[in-house]
């Protein structure tokens, strides 16, 4: 469980440590989604989720989030509030995660129809047998980035030598690989485990930390902290966000609930990236947990926009997924020891593009 530090920074203001407080729970709900988490537990602990009685007709989804509901999943909820979900004839019901939310295993097990991870988690999933596959991609540039003072700020792999960089141990693993790629001592860099706590970037404890860009640069530029960002795909890590997932002998069961589901979400991201002010003021109104500020909600709205257009969203479409990626994620895991040299991992069995290649087709 993370607890925000109290430090001694001298502009560290308890307004500012509220805003670092829910920094640390929304980076630590990414961690949870992307399978670098310790912090799963069984999904027994869950309680039982199954879609809501929908109108006649209708086809039911379950939907685990990755998080507590907010604006980063907008274009969820806007495909439900624009209409989206009613032409494709859908019934959605979404669970709120959180950090003991063991995603990928609500999946396999069949308690959820579909969640979210990213191509680590992937691996992951198919280090342990798990019978998942991945069809759709809400982020295309991966938000995951090395966060530093925009007075000090780390540009490059370089910059980390001598440093201290706060991060997941699985983050871990890939800078190190990224750093001899380039010639660099990892052992130079001065690791710490932080989890997603801002508070120690804005004490000095760390000289940068890993989180989403979506979800703490707004939070800390509202805290009155500029930041510097490093993406780990500017870095030699290229990734998604938000990669949706789901069984693999349902998805082929029920191929075309998929389609109409990927399709629907499709117009409501789109509706989001022509909108971001409006669907902040919408999902704060009638989808997010209570408490949630307009202000960083309208400004993460905003930051989300250009990592959903990026890539081959351009000319492929939103939502898109290139199974390189997940090619290039198994060649780091590999570097970092985390896939045994031996261990024959298909990326055809773990990724499809039939299903947004269908959706972008029909619609």
């Amino acid at each position: 469980m993370l607890r925000t530090m109290e430090t001694a920074h001298p502009s560290f203001q308890p307004g500012r440590r509220e805003a670092l407080r829910r920094i640390g729970l929304a980076g630590l709900g990414t961690l949870c989604a992307a399978g670098v988490g310790s912090l799963w537990v069984r999904a027994a602990q869950q309680g039982a989720f199954s879609a809501r009685e929908g109108r006649s007709g209708f086809s039911a989804i379950d939907h685990q989030l990755g998080w507590t509901k907010g604006v980063q999943f907008g274009g969820d909820f806007m495909a439900q509030e624009q209409g989206f979900f009613d032409r494709e004839k859908l019934n959605v019901y979404y669970a709120a995660g959180g950090p003991g939310t063991d995603y990928r295993t609500l999946v396999s097990s069949g308690r959820s129809l579909v969640s979210e991870s990213n191509p680590q988690g992937m691996i992951e999933a198919a280090l342990q047998g798990q019978p998942l596959v991945a069809f759709a991609a809400i982020y295309q540039r991966d938000p995951g980035c090395i966060i530093s003072p925009a007075a000090r700020p780390i540009r490059s792999l370089r910059d980390m030598v001598g440093r201290t960089i706060g991060l997941p141990n699985s983050i871990r693993g890939q800078i190190g690989v990224l750093m001899r790629r380039a010639g660099l001592d990892a052992d130079k860099v001065r690791f710490v485990p932080v989890g997603s706590d801002a508070s120690m970037l804005v004490g000095g404890q760390v000289d940068g930390y890993f989180n989403w860009a979506t979800t703490a640069v707004p939070s800390l530029t509202i805290a009155g902290f500029p930041t510097h960002v490093l993406h780990m795909c500017d870095i030699g890590a290229p990734s998604y966000g938000a990669v949706l997932i789901a069984r693999r002998d349902r998805l082929e069961k029920e191929f075309e609930l998929f389609v109409r589901y990927t399709r629907a979400l499709i117009g409501g991201w789109g509706w989001m990236v022509a909108h971001p002010r409006e669907t902040a003021r919408i999902v704060v109104e009638k989808y997010a947990d209570p408490g949630r500020s307009l202000a960083e909600q309208t400004l993460q709205a905003e930051t989300i926009v250009p990592y959903v257009t990026a890539g081959d969203a351009r000319t492929q479409g939103l939502l898109w997924l290139d199974p390189a990626i997940f090619e290039a994620n198994l060649r780091i895991a590999r570097d970092a020891g985390q896939v045994p040299a031996d261990r024959r991992i298909d990326i055809e069995h773990m990724v499809t593009q039939d299903v947004v290649k269908a959706a972008h087709a029909v619609g």
